[in-house]
């Protein structure tokens, strides 16, 4: 008979936020279940809603963890533009590319369907910190109504980017152009 590794429950934790995140880029949002997780961990649900309090809690904990990811990733990016290392083409084209790989946007939007809205505090907190860290003291751009638009957009794009692009028979990366623009005309870069 085979024995289970006894894991600390922060180890459980962790080992069932990588295992949701596994569902989610292999079947959707809607796939991440307790009863899923814990099936492909070898765990029971009730150890899993020990951890968790309910499946709101464990899709809470993987918005955190992909959040806050994708904030380190949006702010590397709009740091090096500001730097001028890279092109405002290049962070949207990041940012997008973020949200659809890490399956952030199909992420968000289950999440408010189900009208679990509490479980987004983490991604509101992650860009709350990502427009602190890319303003600098006196910059008075409007850097909240870019990454404000950004982050809808890219949204919008990681949902359903591709159908669109198409039945505008359109390249999917217009929607990176568009981006650029809007975003320098909502800092008034655009003259």
């Amino acid at each position: 008979m085979h024995k289970r590794k006894r894991m600390s429950p922060e180890e459980s934790r962790r080992l069932a936020v990588a295992t949701a995140r596994d569902i989610l880029r292999e079947e959707g949002a809607a796939a991440v279940t307790l009863k899923a997780v814990a099936g492909r961990m070898g765990r029971t649900h009730a150890a899993l809603l020990h951890h968790f309090g309910s499946v709101d809690g464990l899709h809470a904990q993987l918005a955190d963890e992909i959040a806050h990811e994708v904030a380190d990733s949006i702010a590397g990016s709009i740091g090096r533009y500001q730097a001028g290392k890279v092109k405002l083409r290049r962070v949207v084209e990041e940012m997008f590319t973020a949200f659809r790989e890490q399956h952030f946007g199909e992420l968000i939007a289950w999440v408010v369907l189900q009208r679990r809205r509490e479980a987004l505090a983490p991604v509101e907190h992650a860009i709350a910190g990502v427009i602190t860290k890319i303003t600098p003291p006196g910059d008075d751009r409007p850097l909240d109504r870019a990454t404000m638009g950004l982050v809808l957009v890219a949204i919008g794009d990681a949902l359903v980017g591709e159908e669109v692009a198409r039945a505008c028979n359109l390249p999917h990366d217009v929607a990176h152009e568009i981006a650029v623009k809007q975003i320098l005309a909502v800092l008034g870069e655009l003259r």
